[in-house]
């Protein structure tokens, strides 16, 4: 979870809500929760496609198998 956050902190360095939650404590299966103004004017599913683009990686690799997204602008 922590190499999550930290993920997304990076990629959204101006969020004013971070939150990384492992939902089964496997460690495989996250709820994130982001609020940034870069999601201002943003559809949804825009905001949702920046969160998957940032965990690109850990996504691919099978680290994250589940992930649930929360977002909003500010």
């Amino acid at each position: 979870a922590e190499a999550i956050r930290a993920t997304l902190a990076e990629a959204f360095p101006d969020a004013v809500e971070l939150d990384v939650e492992d939902r089964t404590g496997t460690g495989d299966h996250f709820q994130v929760t982001v609020a940034s103004p870069s999601f201002d004017g943003l559809s949804l599913i825009d905001q949702h496609r920046r969160v998957n683009a940032a965990l690109a990686a850990p996504l691919g690799d099978g680290s994250i198998h589940e992930l649930r997204i929360k977002t909003k602008g500010t």
